[in-house]
Order: C-alpha cells, then structure tokens, then sequence
C-alpha cells in the first residue's frame, strides 16, 4: 500500500532539513453532495476526488437491462430482499462514493439502506465494463 508522504526529511549542505508537504484537501460526502447536480448520477467519489462519469452507450443499457431484469426474477421469486439499479449512491468510506450499475442487499444487511444512497458494502455490486471504462472501473 503506497503512503501518502507528509514530511520530508533531508540533509542540504550538512544540515538536517524537516520540511512538511502540504496535502491537497480530500473531498468527502458531503462535499460531493454539494459539489454534484443532484439526481445526476454521472458522478463518483474516488480517494477524495471527483469524477464525471460518461453517460452508458446502448449495448451497456442492454446488459444492465437483463442483468436487472434476471436478477430481479430470482431474488424476489426467492425472497432474498433488495436489487438497486444506477443511479444510486454507494458510500463505501468517508472519500469513496460510487455508482455501481447494480447492487444487491439482502435481508440481514438491510441497514445499509440510507434515505439518499447507500453506506457500507452490498452482498453483490455489478459494474459492467466496456472499452471506454475508466481505468478506475477495473
């Protein structure tokens, strides 16, 4: 795991030299919340930034479509409980916020259902990639 440097230690000319570097401020929820056109959802959270996310061709509609529409069959004909399609807010830290193309949550994880996204980590998150996904998709 990379660290973030926050401190720089070295010698100049026989000296000790303590420098401290400064930090670029990370974006949080909140933030992105007020940041972000509501309703949009072509907007994620990554490591405190934020990204505009293009909107889906066709053929990933498509998939995301039958996806759904399976999937859906299954976990209501099985009561399993709760199927989310994008747009839908998934906080997973204070910095990190995403917009999966479908999460799955059942029954003793319905916590996580919040009013306006969900916070914490569902049973199954599906993202769909094709070739001009970003490479923070994969």
């Amino acid at each position: 795991m990379n660290a973030i440097a926050t401190l720089s230690r070295y010698k100049l000319g026989g000296k000790k030299v303590e420098k401290k570097i400064p930090q670029p401020k990370l974006l949080t929820y909140h933030d992105y919340v007020k940041l972000t056109p509501p309703e949009s959802g072509n907007f994620e959270l990554l490591n405190g930034r934020i990204f505009f996310i293009a909107s889906p061709k066709p053929s990933h509609q498509e998939i995301s479509s039958l996806l759904h529409t399976f999937l859906g069959f299954y976990i209501v004909g099985n009561k399993l409980e709760k199927l989310f399609a994008a747009p839908m807010d998934k906080l997973f830290t204070l910095h990190d916020t995403f917009q999966s193309d479908l999460l799955f949550i059942s029954k003793e994880r319905l916590n996580i259902i919040g009013e306006s996204k969900i916070e914490g980590s569902p049973q199954l998150v599906v993202e769909i990639l094709s070739p001009s996904n970003d490479t923070n998709d994969a």
